[in-house]
This record gives C-alpha cells, sequence and structure tokens, in this order.
C-alpha cells in the first residue's frame, strides 16, 4: 500500500482510504451483514488501509457504530475520519455531534473531523473556532471538510484544514474548474468521493435499466424517477453514450474500465487519497486488485480525452445530490 502524508497536518494515509456508508444499511445500499462488513474492514486493515471514513447520516450512526465495532483492539492502527451535519456547525451544536460520534465510535478521539455539508446560516469563524476547541481539548486531531466551494473555503482560510472530501471522476468533473484550484491553493488535499460515480464506472451498468430504483437518487439520473432531491432532467443520455467508449479502452487495453477511473484520481496532484467503497471482503480484494494496477500512460490519456468531451455536456452544478437553487456547494 502506498501511503501519503497531507499537507496541513502530520498524518500519514493510505492512498486508498476505504468509505463506510455500503456497511451502514442505508436505502442506497441495502442491508449488510455486520459481521461480513466488520470483516471487510479488519481485510483492509490486514492489507494496510489505515484511512476509513464514517459519518452520523449513514443510517443515524450505523456505520460508524460498525467501524467502532472493528477497529477494536487496533485503533492506534487507523486515522478515522467522520464528519458533523450542516445544522451542526455551531460551538454546542459540533460539541454535541462529536460527543456522540466518539461514543459510536467506541473511541475517545477523531483523526479527522470534518464538515458533511456547509451552512449557509451558521458564520463560518464560528464553525471554525468549534473545530479548535475541539483540537485544544484532544477531542479531534485535524479539520476536514467536504463540499465545499470557493466561498467556504474563503471562509475557512488561517485554519489548517487537512482535506475537502468532493465528488470526482471521470463522470463527474464539475470541481475542477474553481474548487480544486482553491483547495491547491490553500494547501487543502482533495478528497475524491464517488471515485467510481456509484458503480457507473465499473461497467456492470450498460443501461438505466441496470441501475437500482434506490441508486437513482443521484443527479446522474432523471428526477422523473422521484429517487432523489432533484427535480433536474439528469444526463442519462450523455453518460450512457460515453460508457460504452469508455470501455472499449478499457477493453483494449485488457484492463477493467475502474482501473482507468482510479487511476486518473491517483494521478492528479491535488489528490492525496482515493475514498473507495467496498460491501465485502471479495469486492474489497478486487478494488485493490484494480487500484494497483498499472494503466499505460496512453491508455489513459485516452480515457480523459472521452471525459472532456463529456464534461462540458454535465452541466456547472458541482452538487450530486441537490439541483434547486444551484446546489449546495457555495
Amino acid at each position: 500500500m502506498d501511503y501519503a502524508v497531507l499537507k496541513a497536518v502530520d498524518l500519514k494515509v493510505s492512498r486508498f482510504a476505504l468509505g463506510t456508508w455500503g456497511f451502514s444499511g442505508s436505502r442506497n445500499w441495502g442491508p449488510n451483514d455486520e459481521g461480513e462488513s466488520i470483516g471487510t474492514i479488519h481485510l483492509a486493515l490486514d492489507n494496510g488501509i489505515n484511512f476509513m471514513d464514517s459519518a452520523p447520516k449513514y443510517n443515524d450512526g450505523a456505520a460508524e457504530i460498525i467501524l467502532g465495532k472493528a477497529v477494536k483492539g487496533r485503533r492506534d492502527k487507523v486515522v478515522i475520519a467522520t464528519k458533523a451535519y450542516s445544522d451542526e456547525l455551531d460551538r454546542k451544536g459540533m460539541a454535541k455531534a462529536c460527543e456522540a460520534s466518539l461514543k459510536r465510535l467506541g473511541t475517545d478521539y477523531i483523526d479527522l473531523y470534518q464538515v458533511h455539508w456547509p451552512s449557509r446560516t451558521i458564520p463560518f469563524p464560528e464553525t471554525m473556532e468549534a473545530f479548535e476547541k475541539l483540537k485544544k481539548a484532544g477531542k479531534i486531531r485535524a479539520i476536514g471538510v467536504c463540499n465545499y466551494g470557493v466561498e467556504c473555503l474563503e471562509g475557512a482560510k488561517g485554519h489548517a484544514v487537512a482535506t475537502n472530501q468532493l465528488p470526482y471522476s471521470l463522470v463527474w468533473r464539475q470541481v475542477e474548474d474553481e474548487i480544486i484550484p482553491k483547495s491547491r491553493a490553500q494547501g487543502v488535499s482533495v478528497w475524491p468521493y464517488c471515485p467510481l460515480a456509484q458503480g457507473l464506472l465499473t461497467g456492470k451498468f450498460k443501461t438505466i435499466e441496470d441501475v437500482p430504483p434506490a441508486r437513482r437518487n443521484v443527479r446522474f439520473y432523471s428526477g422523473a424517477w422521484k429517487q432523489g432531491l432533484h427535480s433536474d432532467g439528469g444526463f442519462e443520455k450523455e453518460i450512457f453514450g460515453f460508457l460504452p467508449r469508455l470501455q472499449a479502452v478499457a477493453d483494449g487495453a485488457g484492463l477493467p474500465m475502474a482501473a482507468l477511473a482510479l487511476a486518473f484520481l491517483k494521478g492528479r496532484p491535488e489528490v492525496d487519497s482515493v475514498l473507495v467503497g467496498a460491501r465485502s471482503r471479495r469486492q474489497l480484494e478486487e478494488n485493490l486488485k484494480i487500484f494497483a494496477a498499472p494503466v499505460p500512460p496512453e491508455v489513459l490519456a485516452e480515457a480523459v480525452r472521452l471525459s472532456d468531451e463529456l464534461k462540458p455536456k454535465m452541466g456547472k452544478n458541482p452538487d450530486l445530490w441537490q439541483s434547486e437553487n444551484g446546489g449546495r456547494f457555495f
């Protein structure tokens, strides 16, 4: 396993980070077997993955509870990241949220505590003051943010923000125009989530009919499916036109499509770690092989060229979930 040191703080993290949302039993992913979930986390640790991300919003804290059970006795081997939601970013709210996460995780400190979604009503100075107070108390080691746009990043300036977790993949590149340059300028590592576009970049979904209804809640798909929080028309025609062309490039190189998708992110200078999910030991083993697969430069260049053609068709709103009022990034 390769590692990186997050620029803003002294945290050594694996370049493959494990997401835990899929262990939560949420509607998006369906029921999970707790034993298999814990076994998957143990397998990740055994393979050198030390960076793991969770959130209270992942089925009312279920993902945090499973993560806490899995790392018991091995806590010193894990960099745990979790989050406070947008309505908890004031002083009292964040302190309360942090204590609840600590209890669910079964630990007395969180390595990377993040804003899950920014708030338009709670001032940035209050949120950052709440973070700093938790750091001073030893409750958290480092500050992170998720879904932060340019204005939010400016509001966090002057604080040692380690990461900005963003939806980023060959399918979804809206964050490249302004948010990534701003993150880079402030020394904030970009931490991609949904790097495989919720399965689209694995090659298993050939048509919209292949996508489980509950997965049609993101803005890849039309709001007419009534699965998510948006009402726009989606990008089904564009995405399902792009995927066969990308698959052909992958097939020509004898590689899984996902290898191209992960290689694209691994090669970005602002990316230290990529957040990849896995719901079982078998899936984790597959993802580890794909993550490590070498992709010839000319193959990756062709994949990026195809993605370059798709990018302007996908609009400007980087919010993967909501379209109203231009989304929640600001």
